[in-house]
């Protein structure tokens, strides 16, 4: 079995609360879009898990099909989604606006380092337009001088004035909360 299926297993065959599966876990883990679909089980049965951070692993379009199908289950309870450099593209956008129109409970959101373009961004924008969206937090890759883009997230900051847009510049650990402050 692959290390990401032995990780899962433990947590379910030693009765641990999996609450997270954050920074060290699953940071940087070779995790393919084949290793979604464990992932993509745990995240539909175990409404504990809240936050998941799959950060510089290369998910692609297959990973996020799963991991999106997941998000839109009612016992999905995930509060916080990193998505830094998994080669996300916009192709894979408008799965995950489907999944952010169907979630309830997300409230951070992170695809940053992933080529999305405009069209990715304007297909997720259109999602957090949406009246039921939660999201507070959107952090992306974002082309400063991009007008286009820029007058896209103004508009959806204005439809939806809870939710910050960040631009992901530096090192994304800065902007996490440290493993430590998380249960395994």
């Amino acid at each position: 079995h692959s290390p990401l299926y032995i990780v899962l297993h433990s947590h379910r065959v030693q009765g641990f609360e999996c609450r997270h599966l954050w920074g060290e876990r699953l940071w940087c883990f070779n995790i393919t879009g084949d290793g979604c679909s464990h992932l993509s089980t745990l995240v539909q049965q175990n409404s504990n898990l809240t936050h998941l951070d799959l950060g510089l692993n290369h998910i692609g379009i297959v990973g996020l099909k799963f991991l999106c199908e997941a998000v839109k289950k009612l016992l999905c309870n995930l509060r916080s989604l990193w998505w830094w450099g998994c080669a996300l593209s916009p192709f894979c956008c408008a799965d995950l606006s489907s999944a952010l129109r169907s979630n309830q409970n997300l409230m951070t959101l992170d695809p940053g380092q992933n080529s999305l373009g405009y069209n990715g961004v304007k297909m997720l924008c259109d999602a957090l337009k949406h009246q039921r969206c939660p999201l507070k937090t959107l952090r992306l890759k974002i082309d400063e001088s991009d007008a286009q883009v820029q007058k896209l997230l103004k508009d959806t900051k204005e439809n939806n004035p809870q939710l910050t847009t960040e631009s992901d510049c530096g090192n994304p650990k800065n902007n996490r909360p440290s493993s430590h402050d998380f249960i395994f």
